[in-house]
């Protein structure tokens, strides 16, 4: 399963954004866990790089970790080149 949250940050940084959809300044962190809720990988970045891009980011790192892995359940937000790229994996 993956997902993602946005978190608010205070002062300024590099690895800061701006998340449209959720009206939030500041980082975005993608969280992958198995069946089990075990945490697989996650990964932070500014908040306004959208999920289908960081989506692939977290899948390639997982499929490269994990070569087991057979599929993933995520929210609207990782359709489109996320499920092309596990699709093609």
């Amino acid at each position: 399963m993956i997902d993602s949250q946005s978190v608010k940050t205070i002062g300024a940084s590099e690895g800061r954004g701006f998340d449209g959809g959720k009206k939030t300044k500041g980082r975005k962190r993608h969280i992958v866990v198995d069946t089990m809720g075990n945490l697989v990988q996650v990964i932070v970045h500014a908040a306004n790089i959208h999920d289908t891009k960081a989506g692939c980011d977290v899948l390639k790192s997982v499929v490269e970790k994990c070569p087991t892995f057979e599929a993933f359940s995520g929210d609207a937000g990782y359709r489109g080149t996320a499920v092309e790229f596990v699709e093609n994996t």
